[in-house]
């Protein structure tokens, strides 16, 4: 592996949870086309942003032992909500219904003593500017809950911005065995 542009650790729910998160985002896409949706091959619930990365062996081995011992979970999506608030967002998301706790211990694992509290959520869409995204969050709220999978990995990726949008590419990945 050479370096990493800006490195971060994911858990990447199943295909199936994806689909299920792209149906649930139609109504609230057709409310506020406008916004910036990621694509859903690329959407993920980040436990750490890493930065740039110059020798990536270090971060894996860090990775490794961060993870090592720890269970497998389950996990489910529903529920809208959007950064840094509904009437100012510019970030549109999807929170965590079920495992909410062993996510959140999992990205503690993986965090400096500096770092901001860890705030689950599966990232949707982005705006260019904060608005009012109060009626896409009322859309997500109505969508239901996604059907539960058990996370036994997360990923290490690299993420570049190439034109208009990032592209994420998989580094690693690491098995929880428990």
């Amino acid at each position: 592996m050479s370096g990493l542009h800006r490195a971060f650790v994911a858990v990447v729910p199943p295909p199936s949870v994806r689909a299920w998160a792209d149906a649930a985002a139609h109504p609230a896409e057709l409310l506020v086309p406008d916004l910036r949706w990621t694509r859903a091959e690329q959407r993920h619930i980040t436990l750490q942003f890493l930065g740039p990365v110059a020798d990536p062996a270090p971060v894996a081995e860090f990775v490794a032992d961060a993870v090592r011992g720890r269970a497998p979970f389950t996990l489910s999506l529903g529920g809208g909500g959007a950064f840094p608030d509904a009437r100012h967002a510019s970030v549109l998301w999807l929170g965590v219904r079920e495992g909410l706790d062993a996510l959140t211990a999992l990205a503690t694992a993986l965090a400096s003593p500096d770092d901001r509290p860890f705030r689950a959520h599966f990232t949707l869409a982005r705006a260019n500017k904060p608005r009012d995204l109060r009626q896409a969050i009322a859309a997500l709220d109505a969508s239901g809950e996604s059907e539960s999978w058990t996370v036994d990995e997360v990923v290490l990726f690299d993420s570049e911005n190439r034109a208009d949008r990032s592209t994420h590419t998989e580094q690693a990945r690491f098995r929880l065995v428990g």
